[in-house]
């Protein structure tokens, strides 16, 4: 599994996805931290995640810090904002027609609660740029 973002950024495989899974989840951590926050199956070796690790701190998708004598890795976006890239990325190179029936498909398969939660979302967006904001 490869997923491009803009800027280059990407979760290449699934130990990749399971080590941000783990972040977003506890925030931020060391490689031990990490290590125990993943489900068994993908517990692999501290140099292994450890590898892993700096390899998305490369890539762009944590950032870390120096805390005594280890690193804590953090996400630098949340799981919803990696979402949102990654099928904004993937309905780029659709026609705008795809891209309206891919998105009215999605929401169609959507709980009508839900459905009307991000009708409510998209009302306080909507007042944010007429205001000016983001």
């Amino acid at each position: 599994m490869t997923i491009e973002m803009s800027g280059g950024s990407q979760i290449q495989g699934e130990l990749q996805a399971q080590i941000m899974a783990a972040l977003w989840k506890i925030e931020n951590g060391t490689v031990e931290d990490v290590r125990g926050a993943l489900p068994p199956r993908y517990r692999s070796a501290y140099t292994t995640v450890q590898t892993v690790l700096n390899r998305l701190t490369v890539r762009g998708l944590l950032s870390r810090s120096k805390t005594k004598n280890q690193y804590v890795y953090k996400p630098e976006l949340s799981e919803a904002e990696y979402v949102a890239n990654s099928v904004e990325a993937t309905l780029a190179s659709a026609s705008p027609q795809a891209r309206d029936a891919v998105m009215a498909m999605l929401i169609g398969k959507l709980p009508e609660n839900t459905v009307n939660e991000l009708q409510r979302k998209a009302s306080e967006i909507d007042r944010r740029r007429e205001a000016g904001g983001k």
